[in-house]
């Protein structure tokens, strides 16, 4: 019951014991948020980010174990175009300049949209992605949104439903002849 709480709270962006967050100035000439208990610091991506999210995205998909030739297949689809990051919100969390997550929220008529939300491998279970993932539920309701919808890779399905979300429907596709099904998600804000 009390993790359950937890969760809610930091969802709300106030998780007990949490330590306010003090602002400094990004690269991008965004104010970014500097947790004063934590190592990382969160800031507004720029366009020429785009070729290090594309390279975290690919190595944080490929943590999952997929064949090699199912990545290569997605590589087109899992870059990240500086055009992207200029018309969406994207938001790294980054240590000494090396970028360890990002999400990419983009505003659409009726709901907000979590195209990608990615951690760097060596620091999945560490909190980064579900700090990141409350971040983007602040943004989306200062937006005037209540919903935030996404489809997740099946191995991410927990994460999200831990964090509240629950699966609204399914998307079916293959790869390379290979039946698959990625579960559409929404959480409620």
């Amino acid at each position: 019951m009390r993790l359950a709480l937890e969760r809610r709270l930091y969802l709300a962006g106030a998780v007990a014991g949490e330590r306010a967050l003090r602002t400094t100035s990004s690269a991008c000439g965004m104010a970014s948020m500097l947790p004063s208990d934590q190592t990382f610091r969160i800031r507004t991506a720029c366009p020429e980010d785009a070729a290090a999210l594309s390279d975290l995205v690919f190595r944080a998909k490929a943590f999952w174990g997929y064949p090699k030739e199912w990545m290569e297949e997605w590589r087109d689809e899992l870059r990240v175009t500086s055009e992207y990051v200029a018309q969406n919100r994207v938001v790294v969390a980054e240590v000494d300049h090396t970028l360890l997550a990002f999400y990419g929220l983009e505003f659409r008529a009726d709901h907000a949209y979590l195209q990608h939300l990615w951690v760097d491998p060596g620091r999945i279970g560490f909190g980064v992605g579900r700090k990141l993932l409350a971040m983007a539920c602040g943004d989306a309701r200062k937006n005037g949104y209540r919903v935030i919808e996404l489809v997740a890779d099946p191995n991410a399905e927990g994460f999200y439903a831990r964090q509240g979300a629950v699966r609204i429907g399914e998307i079916h596709g293959t790869v390379l002849g290979t039946a698959r099904i990625l579960p559409k998600m929404q959480l409620v804000l």
